[in-house]
């Protein structure tokens, strides 16, 4: 019996969890009405519930619902919605706890990635309380450096620094949480997507200005992609399989998205994994799934498949 027959016959509805009360809002909800819009369009019965608090709906049952977590950002990425969603027992797709909350830490993963022979971007820590001089950071990291927050998603937040003036701008910024300080690489940035610990075709994103922030991301027109990226064939097997293994170190289970920078020389760094990436028929993850022959639609109906195996029992991760 297929996946849809199986849920129809089980008797089973998607519920799709997005909203949040975090910074990517927005984002999340149209990832959330796409991925019901898709649902719908495959013939499945689909609940959407818009989370405006770090709860689960009360309405949401273990016993007939497999749940699509796609709440971007903090309580959604962070493993905060995954350990409610455990110790509630339901079966949903996407990665757990554990391996949320490391991809979340940009600074833990990026030591995950060092330790298993990956080249990341040098980097310094920033603490809120604990300001650093830019000539430091300069003599570390470069004059030109990115400063991302340590813990968020969706590129808010970053900024491109060229010097000591851009630097100081951001103090009040910097006086509120963690961020981290990375060495730029001149170039632009790949991505490629995981299913099921298998890599997925590699896109290449070219933003108007360089920056791939949170307004280039989402604003039309403001950045260009090649799908599949046009790279050497050597380049590309050297993605699948940093991004399979990173994928694995960091306990991710079922899909995920893991982007990289290219350098005008050929290097490449990895940069994080995103265990909860944007899901609309044009974000990056559905671009990496399309070099594969796969629709946004099929791609959705195998996520769902991963709570459905976890819910037969097929799946005990």
């Amino acid at each position: 019996m297929d996946r849809k027959a199986s849920i129809e016959t089980a008797g089973l509805r998607i519920a799709v969890l997005c909203g949040g009360t975090g910074t990517e809002r927005e984002v999340s909800l149209v990832s959330g009405q796409s991925v019901e819009a898709a649902i719908t369009g495959l013939g499945l019965s689909c609940d959407l519930f818009d989370l405006s608090a770090n709860t689960l709906p009360d309405s949401l049952d273990p016993t007939r619902h497999l749940v699509l977590p796609l709440v971007h950002g903090a309580f959604g990425e962070d493993g905060c919605l995954s350990a409610m969603l455990e110790d509630a027992g339901f079966a949903y797709a996407g990665c757990d706890m554990a391996s949320s909350a490391l991809c979340f830490d940009k600074f833990a993963c990026k030591a995950v990635a060092a330790r298993i022979g990956i080249p990341v971007a040098e980097d310094f820590l920033l603490l809120p309380g604990e300001p650093v001089p830019f000539e430091n950071l300069a003599a570390r990291l470069g004059q030109k450096m990115i400063i991302k927050p340590r813990l968020d998603g969706s590129s808010v937040g970053l900024h491109l620094v060229h010097d000591k003036s851009g630097f100081e701008s951001l103090a009040d910024e910097l006086s509120s949480r963690d961020y981290l300080a990375e060495s730029f690489l001149e170039g632009h940035d790949l991505t490629i997507g995981i299913l099921n610990g298998k890599p997925l075709g590699v896109v290449a994103v070219f933003p108007d200005g360089g920056l791939y922030d949170y307004e280039h991301k989402y604003t039309s027109g403001l950045s260009r992609y090649e799908v599949p990226a046009e790279i050497e064939d050597a380049q590309r097997v050297r993605l699948e399989d940093w991004s399979a293994r990173l994928f694995h170190a960091c306990g991710c289970r079922d899909l995920a998205r893991v982007d990289f920078r290219l350098g005008g020389n050929g290097e490449l760094l990895f940069l994080e994994i995103n265990t909860l990436p944007g899901m609309t028929p044009t974000s990056l993850l559905p671009k990496s799934a399309s070099c594969l022959g796969f629709t946004f639609e099929s791609l959705v109906l195998e996520w769902i498949g991963f709570a459905l195996d976890r819910k037969q029992g097929r799946r005990s991760d």
